[in-house]
C-alpha cells in the first residue's frame, strides 16, 4: 500500500511540476509537422493522444487538486481532452475543459487556432469542439478551457 501511495505522489508531483513549468513559459509558435523530422515526432504525437486518452481522469484530478490548494477551485464539471490544430487531427497537447456536465460530456477535443495579427503579434484561441477532427470546427457552447497542458514536439 505504501508503494502505491509513493507512486501516486511521484506522478502528481511530476504533473504539477509540468503544469507549473507550462504556466511560466510562453507558447511555441504554431507550425506544420515535418515528417522529415523522423519517427520520433510521430511517436510523440501519437503518444500525446494515448496519454490523454489513458490518463485523462488522473490528470484532471491532479489539476483540480492543485487549483483547490491555491483557493481557485473550479465549480462545475471538468474533463481533460486532447488539443488538436485546426485543419487536422494531430494532438499537440491537452486541455482541461469546464462547464455544465451535459455540455462537457459533448466535448471531444479542443481546437487550437493561431492568427498572426501584426508583425510578431499573434493571437491563439482554444475552442472546445464536439469532434476530435478539427477539419470542421463545431464549438460546444457553455464550456470553457480552464487549463492548458503543452507537450514539446
Amino acid at each position: 500500500m505504501f508503494r502505491h501511495k509513493a507512486v501516486r505522489l511521484l506522478a502528481i508531483c511530476c504533473l504539477l511540476g509540468a503544469f507549473g513549468l507550462g504556466m511560466t513559459t510562453a507558447p511555441n509558435p504554431a507550425g506544420a509537422l515535418g515528417i522529415g523530422g523522423g519517427l520520433g515526432n510521430l511517436v510523440k504525437i501519437f503518444g500525446i493522444a494515448w496519454v490523454v486518452e489513458r490518463f485523462g481522469p488522473q490528470i484532471d484530478r491532479a489539476i483540480n487538486s492543485a487549483l483547490k490548494q491555491r483557493d481557485a477551485e473550479i465549480e462545475g464539471y471538468t474533463k481533460v481532452v486532447p488539443i488538436v490544430r485546426v485543419g487536422g487531427s494531430t494532438a499537440v497537447g491537452a486541455a482541461q475543459v469546464m462547464g455544465p456536465r451535459a455540455q462537457v460530456d459533448k466535448v471531444q477535443a479542443v481546437a487550437e487556432v493561431e492568427l498572426r495579427v501584426i508583425g510578431s503579434i499573434r493571437g491563439r484561441g482554444l475552442i472546445p469542439i464536439s469532434t476530435r477532427n478539427a477539419q470542421t470546427v463545431r464549438s460546444v457552447g457553455g464550456v470553457g478551457v480552464s487549463a492548458n497542458i503543452k507537450f514539446p514536439i
